[in-house]
Order: structure tokens, then C-alpha cells, then sequence
């Protein structure tokens, strides 16, 4: 299953967690480990798969092309907002 976007996905742009798995996330335990995730922003959803690791206020997530050989494309860095949902942020570190 390639994971890879058909639009590029841009750095410092918020993106809205939908599913995690086929349903809606209601805690950041459940973004770890190996997972599907549903994103959506500006009316489009990208399907993208990984997996996550748990940090005290937030989730690492690398974004996986399994077509690739498993190969790395992207971190993520999800976070629960103020409203009961979650946000996936590209993460960019130079």
C-alpha cells in the first residue's frame, strides 16, 4: 500500500485527525504503534500509515511507503487540541 499523498503536504500546515483505524481518535494512547490514519485540510482527506510513539503531550508519527520498502517519507507531530480533536503537523527540524 504506497502511503504517498497526491498533493505535497507543506510544512507548518494543520491537518485534522479524522480516523485513526477506521474511527474517530479519543486519545493520544491510541496513536502508538503501527496504524492508518485519516487526515483531512481544505476539503481533501489524505490516507497516510506508521507508526507512532507516545511523547508526554504529544505523538511522533513516521509516515511509512510501504511500497518503498517501508521507507521513511515524513514525520508528523500529533497533538489534542482544546476542542476534543487532533491535529497532525508536518515536522520539520534543520
Amino acid at each position: 500500500m504506497l502511503s504517498a499523498p497526491d498533493e505535497p503536504v507543506e510544512s507548518g500546515q494543520h491537518y485534522l485527525v479524522i480516523t485513526v483505524d477506521g474511527h474517530p481518535p479519543e486519545s493520544l494512547e491510541e496513536f502508538a504503534g503501527d496504524i492508518h490514519l485519516t487526515l483531512a485540510r481544505d476539503g481533501k482527506d489524505l490516507q497516510i500509515v506508521g507508526s507512532g510513539s507516545l511523547r508526554p503531550d504529544s505523538v511522533r508519527f513516521y509516515q511509512k511507503d510501504f511500497g518503498l520498502h517501508q521507507r521513511d517519507l515524513r514525520v508528523w507531530v500529533i497533538t489534542e487540541t482544546g476542542d476534543a480533536t487532533f491535529g497532525a503537523e508536518p515536522y520539520a527540524a534543520f
